[in-house]
Order: C-alpha cells, then structure tokens, then sequence
C-alpha cells in the first residue's frame, strides 16, 4: 500500500461507522419510535391532568375497554399476514354478542352453550368468507364489505337497533368489574388469548405458512404449500376470535349493542394493527406491535376525553391515526419485502 492510499483509508473508516451507527440509530426509531411515544403520552396527560389520568380507576377502564379491541385486533392480523383483508371482523364482534344475549335471553340457555354459540356462528362467518377468498378467487375487501353488510341488516332486523339487556348471566356480565391481582380480569383473559395467537404466528408451522403465503404466494404455491387452505384458515381464525370478542363485549359493556361492529368500533383495532406494522418489526403485522398501538390510541383517546375536548375530536383522532398507520405501513412493508399491497 503506498502512502497515498494511507489518508483515504484513514477516512473511510470512520465515514463506514458513522454510516452503520446512523443506520441503527435509524432501526431503533423504526422498532420503537411508537413505544416511545407511548410512554410520552402517558407522561403527557400525567402531567396536564395529575387528579384524575393517573389513577387505577382510569388505567383500568383504558385496560377494560382495550381487551376487546384488542382481540378484534387479533382477529384482523390474522387474514392480513396472508395477504387478505376482513373488513367484516366487526360486524361478525356485533352479530356475535346479539348472539350470545340473545340466545340467554330470549332462549334461555345458559352461559357456556351461550359462548359456543358465539365462537361457532364467529368461525362460520369467517369459514363463508375464506371460502369465497380462497376458493373462488373474489377480492377479499369487497368480498368482507358485502359479508359486514348483511350481517349489519341482520342483527337490525333481529334486536329492531333495541340493545338486549335482560336475562343474561350475572357471570358473564360481572365480569367487567372483577379483578385478578388488581388487574382487570378481562385484561388478563385478553392477554392468554394474545399469547395463544402470539404462539400460533411466531413459533407455529401454521404461523409460518401464513408469513410465506402473505410474502409470496406463487412462491408458496410453487413450493407445495396448500394456500388456499392456508388463506381458509386464517379467515376461520379471524371468525374464531370474533366469536371470543363478542363474547367479551357482553362482559364488557354488559348487553347486546346491535351499534356494535360499525366502522367507528373498528377504527382503533385497525389503527392499531396498522400502527403495529410499523413497531417492533416494522413492515410485518406483528401481535407485540398491534397491542402497543392499540393501548397508544385507547391511552390518548382517554387523555383528550379527560382534557375535555369535543366528542368528535376522538373520531378525528381514530381517522387520521388509521391513514397515518396504514401510510406508515406500507412505506415501511415496501422498503423491506418490496410489496405495499394491503389485502387481494
């Protein structure tokens, strides 16, 4: 090497860490920028509301109210790490808690054949979707918008938009008010159902079926996987844990709302899951991720309401966290798998 070579040497070095240590700077922001500003929200409010935000009573409404959106949360991560969309996984949370009120109250059957009803009639409905997905090859969004519309008409011409409120179980609807540990018991509930789903997409050969077929499903095909089946299965389990999720909504709010399931109960689930995609691992659906954003939305969401702010202040909020999410997504899903699209 002469002795010209030796300054440029010199200096690519430094300039080759500089650039390393940007980039991982970089990668710590993308993986836990929403964490960040999670905490920030908290200490925030804390600081602007300190008689009435951080109080056990609000943490735990914020938890009580998130466990069920996080379980629709759930349900929507499934359908989308194949590739798919299901819009319907609100109105199938709604058509599930009518279903379980109804059964108790207008049937008198008790709570646990109540909930069978409940997680049955869920999968069916995302049975009937994965079919006419998988099989029949029609877009799952506007397969999904037609399957939550009538579902929609349905429950109105069952309840006449009358909540259910009589005759349902003291167990189930008490649930909502006990606690485990001092940690609401439907906050815990949420949390094994979240480790089971966890379990199924991070260490599963079912989990990784589905990350193949969402990455590449020609490839996945070409390789013997069974996608269409793959895509069924993740339509059933979005059912699955819509019929879970309309059973907390009982326990939850205590009735059968035929309001529930309309876009505005769905809008926090799908800013989450979308905000979830650029946390922790961005550019995936991820469950880690999904629930940080959630309790990020449903924190802040509970800070405005506390500072007074007008109702429809939280519908704006909801909206532009889900464009600002969905945006945020798919930069960081193009960046990394090349493919941005979100659901066929």
């Amino acid at each position: 090497m002469s002795a010209l070579d030796t300054p440029t040497t010199s200096r690519s070095a430094p300039s080759l860490e500089n650039a390393k240590e940007r980039s991982g700077t970089a990668d710590l922001i993308e993986r836990f920028g929403l964490v960040a500003l999670f905490i920030g929200a908290i200490v925030l409010f804390t600081a602007l509301r300190p008689d009435i935000f951080p109080t056990a009573a609000n943490f735990r409404s914020i938890a009580i109210s998130g466990s069920v959106l996080a379980v629709v949360a759930m349900a929507l991560i499934l359908p989308l790490v194949t590739g798919r969309f299901d819009i319907s996984v609100g109105a199938n949370v709604g058509l599930c808690s009518i279903a379980v009120a109804g059964a108790m109250s207008h049937f008198g059957v008790n709570v646990f054949v109540a909930m069978m009803i409940s997680v049955i009639l869920g999968s069916a409905i995302g049975l009937i979707n994965g079919m006419l997905v998988s099989y029949l090859g029609i877009n799952s969004i506007i397969t999904t918008l037609g399957t939550s519309t009538v579902i929609a008409g349905i429950v109105q011409a069952y309840t006449g938009g009358i909540p259910i409120s009589t005759g349902l179980a003291p167990s189930l609807t008490g649930l909502s008010n006990q606690l485990f540990l001092g940690i609401p018991v439907l906050f815990v509930i949420m949390v094994l159902i979240g480790a089971v789903v966890l379990v199924v997409l991070e260490h599963s050969t079912l989990g990784r079926y589905f990350a193949a077929v969402g990455s590449n499903e020609k490839a996945a095909s070409l390789t013997g996987l069974p996608t269409q089946r793959v895509v069924l299965t993740s339509f059933v389990g979005a059912g699955f844990l819509a019929g879970i999720a309309g059973i907390l909504q009982i326990a939850s709010q205590g009735n059968g709302n035929p309001q529930v399931g309309g876009i505005g109960f769905m809008l926090p689930a799908l800013a989450a899951v979308f905000l979830g995609a650029t946390t922790i691992r961005p550019g995936t659906y991820n469950l880690v991720g999904a629930l940080v954003g959630l309790f990020f939305v449903g924190t802040t969401i509970s800070g405005l309401s506390l500072m007074g702010v007008q109702p429809w202040i939280t519908d704006v909020f909801n909206g532009l966290a889900v464009i600002v999410a969905v945006g945020l997504s798919a930069v960081f899903r193009r960046r990394r798998t090349g493919v941005a699209v979100m659901g066929s």
